[in-house]
């Protein structure tokens, strides 16, 4: 059921990536949602699309609109619950799906009243050609060094592992939590024991008294205790982590940026959003990163 576009003038739309594993049998492309909205498939034709992800035979990129809106507000918060549902989809029925976007909303508000606008576009990629001499030589030196780095070579390992596959997301907060983690492999935690010894009989009394208490449910006693036990016996991963980045690099503002970056990522992961440039920090972090890379292998970054 199509609404009148002057009493409902709003839509708003996501992209999704399919990446041809799965496929959208679609006999129409207009589809009657509901409660006067109208959900519409619009195959994304751009050139930009076809440099998102390596494309598999059937691979598409559609623009899913929803319109039916009286205010620009209302098709903000349906769009953000249509970005929910597609994503819930896509797990429901355990098929790969990407949204792609590149603002702090994974949805666009548009006007239907407006007409077509002029929309723009860009996209750009750069070919870096290595030749097999340097490539050779490259590998040589790191494969026939001898220094053995402080960290676990199986924790560095991942942790490159996580740092250069962060490269490939999509979308700038995947990619700069991504970006954070790489770092977090790095780290271990140390073993505070020998500090806790001191106030032992203390930690004892409190979790006797948070055992005692009746005001506290048990599924939190518990959890409490459990959290007491085990975070009052080790360092915190942040301060693990801040250690791999003060040894490893000689910036001294480096710990401001981690401290700024480590929050950020905190609040995407816990609220879901950030008021912080995460692009500006990605670029930042992952400078810091390869210079602790460089520091654990004793080797000279070539750019």
């Amino acid at each position: 059921m199509q609404t009148n576009e002057n009493d409902f003038p709003y839509g708003t739309y996501i992209t999704i990536f399919l990446n041809g594993t799965i496929q959208f049998d679609l006999d129409k492309f207009d589809y009657d949602l509901g409660d006067k909205l109208c959900l519409q498939f619009v195959e994304n034709k751009s050139t930009a699309s076809e440099f998102i992800e390596v494309n598999y035979p059937g691979s598409k990129v559609w623009d899913v609109k929803l319109t039916g809106f009286k205010t620009a507000c209302a098709a903000e918060k349906a769009g953000i619950k249509l970005a929910e549902s597609f994503l819930w989809y896509s797990v429901s029925k355990n098929f790969p799906m990407r949204l792609i976007y590149h603002k702090s909303l994974p949805c666009t508000v548009f006007d239907r009243t407006k007409g077509p606008s002029i929309e723009c576009f860009g996209f750009g990629h750069s070919i870096q050609t290595e030749k097999a001499t340097d490539i050779i030589d490259g590998i040589k030196e790191s494969f026939f060094s001898t220094h053995e780095p402080e960290i676990d070579k199986e924790r560095l390992i991942l942790s490159m592992e996580i740092f250069t596959a962060s490269q490939l997301e999509i979308t700038n907060r995947a990619r700069f939590i991504s970006l954070i983690t790489s770092l977090e492999a790095l780290s271990l935690q140390k073993d505070y024991k020998e500090y806790t010894e001191h106030v032992k009989d203390k930690i004892v009394d409190l979790i006797e008294a948070i055992k005692n208490e009746a005001n506290i449910p048990e599924k939190i006693r518990c959890s409490l205790i459990g959290k007491i036990k085990r975070e009052m016996s080790i360092e915190s991963v942040r301060q693990a982590i801040l250690d791999v980045v003060l040894k490893n690099t000689s910036d001294i503002s480096n710990k401001k940026l981690f401290d700024e970056a480590y929050n950020a990522r905190s609040q995407l992961v816990h609220d879901g959003r950030t008021e912080k440039n995460v692009e500006e920090l990605y670029r930042k972090m992952s400078s810091t990163i390869r210079e602790i890379y460089s520091s654990c292998l004793k080797l000279e970054l070539k750019k």
